[in-house]
């Protein structure tokens, strides 16, 4: 089964020692069981710390032997979390920006909801984009203004998407719309100049919908990227607030 997500290393003591010492963890774990999707992601370099910082012992012998060969056993919680599929760490960090979540945060089981206001940088919220597009092999694209908006949009290919071999899909814009259609920029030859490993297709999987979404299929499972103003918004020069919502599909 494939691990949801990464525990900050506080987290983690709270969540495996609260059978050893539950008066000093109880309030912690309570609000952590609300939020966390199990099964979660740890590593040997991680145990260690946490083993330095309090974890029980038999909790450490308990989970050692099947961390300490795993070729993942000394990455940083940044690279693990890369290998989730929800590709966040919840953390006691009130000020953490993505891939780190606040544990008493908008996070709510398998769900993430992101706010970036009209002023503010987009920078942390296009590299938790680029962590979750960069073990995809198909994404799905459906914003009806995606070609309308190409001098912003494009950068979605030239700046999210992986360069390695790719299935990317996308709706058609409808025709009562009167504006340009997305198949007009969306094209083979365009795809293949940004990575010649790419394909483009166009999808029914969203026909008919004003939302925006990006669908994102790998190994880790599918994550769906629901856009409140369009991906437009994320590179406009004056853009709007942008809410958006991941979720595991």
């Amino acid at each position: 089964m494939t691990e949801k997500m990464v525990l900050s290393t506080s987290l983690l003591l709270a969540y495996e020692n609260i059978a050893f010492e539950p008066r000093k963890y109880q309030k912690k774990y309570k609000r952590l069981m609300k939020l966390i999707s199990l099964p979660y992601k740890t590593n040997k370099k991680q145990l260690i710390e946490a083993q330095e910082k309090g974890l029980n012992q038999s909790v450490f012998d308990r989970l050692m032997p099947q961390l300490q060969h795993q070729v993942d056993r000394d990455d940083s919680l940044e690279v693990l979390a890369s290998k989730t599929s929800l590709k966040v760490i919840l953390t006691e960090d009130e000020k953490a920006t993505l891939p780190y979540v606040h544990y008493r945060s908008s996070f709510i089981a398998n769900q993430i909801t992101v706010s970036v206001s009209p002023t503010e940088s987009r920078g942390e919220f296009i590299k938790y984009l680029q962590i979750l597009c960069s073990s995809a092999t198909r994404v799905t694209i459906c914003d009806n203004y995606l070609a309308q908006g190409w001098d912003n949009t494009q950068s979605l290919f030239r700046a999210v998407l992986p360069r390695h071999k790719l299935a990317i899909e996308f709706v058609e814009t409808p025709d009562l719309l009167g504006i340009v259609k997305n198949s007009v920029k969306v094209t083979d030859e365009f795809v293949k100049s940004v990575c010649p490993e790419w394909t483009t297709s166009v999808s029914a999987l969203y026909s008919g919908s004003h939302d925006r979404y990006l669908l994102i299929e790998s190994p880790q499972g599918k994550i769906e990227v629901m856009i409140s103003s369009g991906f437009d918004h994320i590179w406009k020069a004056n853009p709007k607030e942008i809410t958006c919502v991941i979720r595991e599909k």
